[in-house]
Parts: C-alpha cells; structure tokens; sequence
C-alpha cells in the first residue's frame, strides 16, 4: 500500500480499520498474545498509527465493550421495560442477545478469559456484569409486585442466570466453530422461563 493511499483514508476510517482487525485476530488468537506490531501488521499502516488512537489494547477491547453494551441494551429493553407477563417477550430479548453474541463472540471471550490475569479489565468486565445483574434484578422486582414472578431473591436470581448465560454464550459462540444458535437460546430460554414464569 502506498503512501498516498494512506493519507487518504480518515482519522475514522483508520481507527475503524484498527479495530476490526483487533477483532480479527481474536477469533484466533487470546488477547494476552496480540501485539500492536501484529494489529498494525495486518492494516498497512505504521506501529505509531495505533497510538493516534489508542493508549492501549485494553483501552480499544473496552471502548468495543461499551458499545456492544449499547447494542445489547437496545436488543433487551424489550423485556427489561415490559411489565406483562408473557415470557415470549423474554424470547425476543434472549434472542436479540444471541444474535449480539454470535457475531461478537471472540471479544467477548477475550475479555473474559483476559480479566482473570488484568486487574483493568477485571474491573471493566466485572462491571458489565454486574450492570446487567442489576438491569434483571430490577425487572425481577417489577414481575414480582405485579404477581408474575415467584418470591425470589431478586438480585441472587439476576447474578446466577446472568453467570450462566455468559458462560454458555461464550462457549457456545466465542470460538470458530460455532454452535447452533437456535439450540442454545431455546437452552438458556427454559431455564430463564423455569426460574421466572413458572407457571407458564
């Protein structure tokens, strides 16, 4: 690639470059093994390009996890705002995360399996968690005082099906080959319908 064509593309066009192929990478390799030499290797670009725009490799692994947060808030809202009692609307929201999942399986691995040796991202992932612990324990209070929900712990029943569902996804979809998707969303579907909407 030459010079010129380096310059032509834009502070956000190689940012986006940067990232997708961090993103890249991770399907192959855990995070503790990429390097800034081997991200920049595979853009075009010089090494002092990804400084430009990232201090680190957990700063970029990070600001990916917030906006898949986004993303993934967007796809559950539908449950997490619903006051009926209809555990298809759970359905829905399950499935919107699989989706998110499926496609972004690797980084959700890596960050995972990296929290367990850095503390930074230990912070970082532990946070995720725990806003979707608090996010279900909320909707679990609202189920119960409309009486749709069993008299549980809410904020232990949120933090166990949500651990389960991270490790399951992230078994089932943080690796190449992936699992079938249809299978594991009707898997952790019973379980949350079973835990919740026992009735039904």
């Amino acid at each position: 690639m030459s010079e010129i064509s380096r310059k032509r593309r834009s502070s956000t066009e190689v940012r986006e470059q940067i990232v997708e192929q961090v993103l890249s990478l991770l399907w192959e390799h855990p995070l503790r093994d990429i390097t800034v030499k081997m991200i920049m290797e595979g853009t075009g670009l010089s090494r002092p390009s990804f400084y430009i725009h990232f201090n680190s490799i957990p700063e970029l692994i990070e600001e990916r996890l917030g906006e898949l947060e986004q993303v993934m808030i967007g796809t559950t809202m539908v449950w997490l705002s619903s006051t009926e009692d209809d555990p298809q609307i759970l359905r829905t929201a399950l499935s919107g995360l699989v989706e998110v999942v499926v496609e972004n399986g690797a980084t959700f691995r890596a960050i995972a399996e990296a929290a367990t040796l850095d503390a930074r991202l230990a912070k970082t992932w532990g946070g995720f968690l725990a806003k979707w612990d608090a996010a279900v324990a909320a909707r679990i209070r609202v189920g119960q005082e409309l009486g749709h929900f069993p008299d549980v712990d809410a904020e232990w029943t949120a933090f166990a099906i949500n651990r389960m569902d991270a490790a399951v996804l992230i078994e089932a979809f943080g690796k190449r080959p992936q699992m079938d998707p249809e299978s594991i969303l009707e898997s952790i579907f019973q379980i949350w319908k079973r835990t919740l909407y026992s009735s039904k």
